[in-house]
């Protein structure tokens, strides 16, 4: 248990610290020093250009009464994910988002995550929790020898998942076996895959097969489902999109993959009544892929991917063509509106059937803002006229479609690249 806890000696105004004093050393000297003085690290990992990340450090560490918290309760160290030791450690804590606060042990094992900045208070409030958490590991670890030993009972599962959750351990295992240890009358209570949903925490499991099997629908007349409908998709998105965050973050293509297999079956399971073409399941992972490949600013395969979606796709059809099919698309909806029985409308927002179609679901629109993206790309990535040729007639061809100040800006940025 770690020592430090107890009442601190009172100081003077005058000496109260400033704000939390971070160590200065290497990651190896940060775990020597914790482990010298028997505390808990807190490690800040951000990067240059996360606007939390800034505000946090403006905020919250030249804080008083942050510093005086924090300075006797832990060992403080900040890293850049994009930079030195920080890559590999962001890589090894699996930190995707930023800021990112992870309260650690001298040995090196992770006690709590946190993610975002929450203001001053949410600081303080978050270092009580943590510690106070020794207590509740003394339980956690119980748990841990009777899960280790095959405990399989689901009210112990049950329990010992709310610990893990709490201190922010993976849960994967043991909310598979939870769901292994429950009856099929008991899987299908909504109270159950409420649970289960609340506790996902990975797409590759039993749970989230079982959720994606076994949804709703979120048109449901019962309103029960409904909700549950809801809580599901709320889950698998939040897991999809925390996955597709590690990837990116950790540049890990097998993991991409992964997610965009996933997300497709999780597309399916939402819409079993719509058949899903070949050309939107690849629609879906080329987007995917396009997003990775920036995030990870690998141009080189984002080129090959976007080139040809730009000039083979998206520039195939002319300008009369794509308004052609926003006429279309506008009747086609109407159409299909008309064709719903009234229960059905029912339980739509009355703005989805009162209002016009969305700017967003127009042909023209999705075609400018997709030429646009990648010109952007390539704007932000290319080195060379090669590049940003072709980006300046994609662009222009955004602009024709949809005129914002934004399509503009960036046509300008690309002419001031090629006169460089």
């Amino acid at each position: 248990m770690f020592v430090g806890f107890g009442k601190p000696v009172l100081a003077s105004p005058a000496d109260e610290p400033p704000g939390i004093t971070f160590f200065k050393g290497s990651w190896k000297e940060v775990l020597a020093e914790a482990k010298r003085q028997n505390k808990p690290i807190f490690l800040d990992v951000s990067t240059s250009w996360c606007p939390p990340c800034k505000r946090m450090a403006k905020e919250a560490f030249p804080n008083a009464r942050v510093g005086a918290k924090f300075n006797i309760h832990f060992i403080n160290y900040q890293l850049d994910a994009e930079k030195g030791e920080g890559i590999a450690i962001a890589k090894q804590y699996a930190v995707a988002s930023y800021p990112t606060a992870l309260y650690i042990t001298p040995n090196g094992n992770l006690i709590h995550r946190s993610v975002g900045y929450g203001g001053v208070n949410a600081m303080i409030d978050q270092a009580d929790l943590i510690l106070a958490i020794p207590q509740l590991k003394v339980t956690l670890a119980k748990g841990d020898k009777e899960y280790a030993n095959g405990k399989r009972n689901p009210d112990f599962l049950k329990r010992y998942l709310n610990a893990r959750q709490t201190l922010n351990r993976p849960t994967s295992d043991v909310l598979d076996a939870y769901l292994d240890a429950l009856s099929e009358s008991e899987r299908t209570m909504p109270e159950t895959m409420l649970f289960i949903a609340d506790a996902l925490q990975s797409s590759n499991t039993k749970a989230f097969d079982y959720l994606i099997k076994n949804r709703p629908s979120v048109l449901d007349s019962d309103l029960t489902k409904q909700s549950l409908a809801r809580a599901i998709t709320g889950a698998t998105s939040r897991v999809l999109d925390s996955e597709f965050k590690q990837a990116c973050a950790t540049n890990d293509e097998a993991l991409l993959e992964t997610v965009i297999a996933n997300s497709e079956r999780n597309t399916v399971s939402e819409n079993p009544f719509i058949g899903r073409q070949d050309a939107q399941k690849q629609e879906a992972a080329t987007d995917y892929r396009l997003k990775f490949y920036k995030a990870t600013r690998n141009f080189v395969k984002y080129r090959a991917i976007a080139g040809p979606v730009a000039q083979n796709q998206l520039m195939s059809q002319s300008v009369s063509e794509l308004q052609k099919l926003d006429s279309v698309s506008a009747i086609r909806r109407e159409n299909n509106l008309a064709l719903l029985p009234d229960s059905l409308k029912r339980l739509m927002p009355t703005a989805f059937i009162d209002n016009k179609l969305p700017m967003a679901s127009l042909p023209s629109w999705k075609v400018a803002r997709l030429l646009h993206e990648i010109a952007s790309t390539y704007l932000e990535l290319g080195t060379s006229p090669t590049d940003w040729d072709p980006a300046l007639t994609w662009v222009e061809r955004a602009i024709v479609l949809y005129h914002t100040p934004e399509y503009v800006s960036t046509h300008a940025s690309l002419l001031n690249k090629r006169l460089d």
